[in-house]
């Protein structure tokens, strides 16, 4: 059974995959919104997405040459994307079409947020920062492939089945979250939210992890959970190359906890030194390069923890706070 379904796991990803490059090809010889009525919902996501880095690059060479208005040109493109996109979803249309213009306007409103900027900001070339710092999405010839980047660090598209699981919309804030935990998994490390509740640290995870197509698997931790549980979690991430999130994790007492930074220190030992399996509980799991862990914490509450040193020193701290409102209804009124 177990090999019947790791055949049929790799099947998914393979049709996905060859769907996607179907079409990311199709893409510019077809009229947008009929190329978005005849793909799936993740793939229409997602081949926008390599698009749109293609053609905002694409505008920074332009410059380059001496086309002042360029990007001008392209903010104006991704106006009127965004508004055939407003009277799609006003038309009659079934409810799965409608979940996926949603989730397009949403990605397509930040995209056209970031053009916006680089046309204020006079940002002439893609090497600023401003541009590196940017969740992209190239389409890779040579490795004929996804490949993500951001910052110094690239990622791999995982290919995972989501559906139309609807989409976090993105402000500053989720920007700055997301880069931090991209920065950690670029480094083998875990990215740690902190933040008061209802800021969106396990949104903000969960979101990433569907932007990279990849299953993220919320844990809720209590002082219930013991070493044991723990790695056996940690075992079925290891093997399945899932990400795992862990909700309030400093409500585990603190003698798990040093218990917890041994195995995390054992997976990343594992990835930096290219290894195919580790050691959890006495035996050998396999290790997926895929695998990401991360943390969430409301800091100052009571029955918290205070995290050892040794277990921070494993994840890279991001902070979070209240987000902007005023942006996220705008957005959800517009879909």
């Amino acid at each position: 059974v177990e090999d019947w379904m790791s055949c049929m796991d790799e099947q998914m990803q393979d049709s996905l995959q060859r769907m996607s490059k179907a079409a990311t090809y199709h893409y510019a010889s077809t009229e947008r919104m009929e190329w978005i009525k005849s793909y799936i919902g993740m793939v229409a996501i997602l081949g926008t997405q390599i698009w749109w880095t293609w053609q905002v690059e694409d505008a920074f060479r332009k410059v380059a040459d001496g086309d002042k208005n360029a990007m001008k040109s392209q903010l104006t493109r991704e106006n009127g994307q965004v508004q055939d996109l407003v009277a799609l979803v006003r038309e009659p249309i079934d409810k799965l079409q409608r979940k996926k213009v949603n989730t397009l306007i949403i990605l397509d409103v930040h995209a056209r947020d970031i053009t916006d900027r680089f046309v204020r900001d006079s940002i002439l070339s893609k090497e600023e920062f401003a541009w590196e710092s940017q969740l992209r999405f190239y389409w890779d010839r040579k490795a004929d492939d996804v490949v993500i980047r951001q910052c110094t660090g690239s990622l791999k598209y995982c290919y995972e089945y989501q559906g139309l699981n609807g989409r976090l919309v993105i402000t500053p804030l989720t920007d700055r979250c997301v880069m931090t935990l991209t920065t950690a998994l670029t480094f083998k490390m875990g990215g740690a939210p902190a933040g008061p509740a209802g800021t969106g640290k396990t949104e903000t995870t969960k979101d990433l992890a569907k932007s990279l197509a990849i299953s993220c698997v919320v844990t809720n931790c209590g002082d219930g959970l013991d070493y044991r549980a723990m790695g056996v979690i940690f075992s079925g991430l290891a093997e399945t190359g899932f990400w795992g999130c862990f909700d309030e994790f400093n409500r585990i007492n603190v003698e798990v906890l040093s218990v917890v930074a041994a195995q995390i220190k054992t997976i990343q030992n594992g990835l930096e030194g290219g290894k195919k399996t580790v050691e959890m509980l006495g035996r050998d799991v396999a290790l997926k390069v895929t695998i990401g862990y991360f943390i969430t914490m409301n800091p100052g509450y009571a029955g918290r923890s205070e995290l050892p040193d040794n277990l921070k020193a494993l994840f890279r701290p991001v902070t979070m706070i209240v987000p902007d409102l005023m942006m996220i209804c705008e957005n959800m009124l517009m879909s």
